[in-house]
């Protein structure tokens, strides 16, 4: 729901009057008690110094990601099955048109020595990776790696699976260390004397199709917030002057220009510092903590949603569930934010339109993951450009990252 909001551009400060985004306890009082609410704020100032906030259209499109009946007794299979099938028409378009005179074939008709090509899904071969029956082995060299932040190591292979079979892969072309699992690629090679599978090329799906992008007539903004980490002995100063410039009571006029141009604000995630297991309640002491640091992030989400809308998704430090698509935020946790009708409790991943453009966003678990995967330590940019090129937001699930086990459609691929 978009939100109408007029700012005062009087000497030394700006004041919001919302107009088009009452709460919900204005609703139901009706345009009378509106009227009476806002009478002292619109009364004291002059109509010619107000500035009306931008609007934007706004669709959510999270019922992909919103579950309905948890049920945890299915298999894993299902997920990779369903993503094999998604994404391998995109390869298979590519490699008609790029190895035209190579045939296609699946691992188990694949001939020695015969050139061919083949898709399936990838599995990276890593010694270091955790594994839940690492967690009661003796070895100590194991358990240091467990709370290891690369999984990396010179040994890792890659391994490629379909429907049928699986075969192991090599070759001077297969960039290991930019690889993970869970991606589905179709390459080009031989098999070679032992098994291996030699490739000489490999194709990616690519980005996914999009329409044509709507053309604005004038700037807009999305406030993109995340890692705000209330609690314990943060420094508030910087938290209330984002606040405050995205209100627009900070700034002179240019500032303040700026601010009306922002027409949503999405925090995506980390509201919080990570609560320790003793704040579940056992407790007392600690419970009162994670209750305060609570009414805190309530407060600053009013203070925001009373000047323009706000989606909200959790993160991997929030009180939420930890498998991905991790589900909004209970309304109990914000009692006050949530009398406001543009505020939105959203899912993690996140997809929504503004004015017709499309928005996919994570809370950044799916990139913190890929980099355990790969060399690099700072390439989260490329890291992201690769899920683009993945046509996928979460490879990595259910493989080192947690997610639901989807046996009907998979939700992350990237259409």
């Amino acid at each position: 729901m978009t939100s109408d909001v007029v700012m005062s551009t009087m000497p030394g400060r700006a004041r919001l009057v919302r107009e088009a985004s009452p709460s919900k306890d204005e609703i139901s009082a009706g345009p009378k008690g509106r009227a009476a609410a806002g009478d002292s704020d619109v009364g004291s100032m002059d109509a010619d110094n107000m500035v009306e906030r931008d609007s934007a259209d706004y669709k959510c499109a999270d019922d992909p990601f919103v579950i309905g009946e948890r049920v945890y007794n299915k298999q894993f299979a299902h997920l990779y099955f369903q993503r094999l099938q998604v994404i391998r028409p995109a390869i298979q378009e590519k490699i008609n048109s790029g190895w035209k005179d190579v045939p296609m074939k699946k691992i188990l008709e694949v001939e020695a020595g015969v050139e061919c090509a083949v898709i399936g899904t990838l599995y990276k071969d890593m010694k270091l990776k955790p594994s839940v029956l690492d967690e009661y082995s003796q070895d100590k060299t194991i358990k240091a790696a467990l709370g290891a932040s690369k999984f990396i190591g010179p040994d890792d292979s890659l391994i490629m699976e379909d429907e049928g079979a699986r075969m192991k892969l090599c070759g001077d072309c297969l960039s290991v260390d930019e690889l993970v699992s869970g991606i589905v690629v179709g390459v080009k090679g031989v098999e070679v004397p032992g098994g291996d599978f030699e490739v000489h090329d490999i194709c990616f799906p690519g980005p996914a199709v999009q329409k044509p992008p709507t053309l604005l007539h004038e700037d807009k903004y999305v406030a993109l917030v995340s890692g705000l980490h209330v609690g314990g002995n943060h420094d508030a100063l910087p938290l209330q002057m984002l606040v405050d410039f995205l209100t627009g009571s900070l700034g002179c006029g240019s500032e303040q220009n700026l601010a009306k141009k922002v027409v949503r604000v999405v925090v995506a995630g980390n509201l919080v510092k990570e609560m320790s297991t003793a704040d579940s309640g056992s407790d007392p002491t600690a419970m009162s903590t994670s209750l305060s640091v609570m009414k805190e992030v309530d407060l600053c989400l009013t203070q925001l949603a009373a000047a323009l809308p706000v989606d909200v998704m959790p993160g991997p430090k929030d009180p939420a569930n930890v498998s991905l698509p991790q589900q909004p935020f209970h309304r109990c946790l914000f009692p006050r934010t949530t009398q406001y009708a543009n505020f939105e409790r959203t899912t993690n991943p996140h997809k929504f339109s503004l004015d017709g453009l499309d928005f996919l966003g994570t809370s950044g678990q799916n990139i913190d993951d890929i980099l355990k995967y790969v060399k690099q330590d700072d390439s989260r940019l490329d890291a992201m450009s690769s899920t683009l090129e993945w046509c996928h937001a979460v490879p990595t699930a259910p493989d080192t990252l947690p997610c639901f086990p989807f046996d009907d459609e998979e939700p992350f691929i990237i259409k």
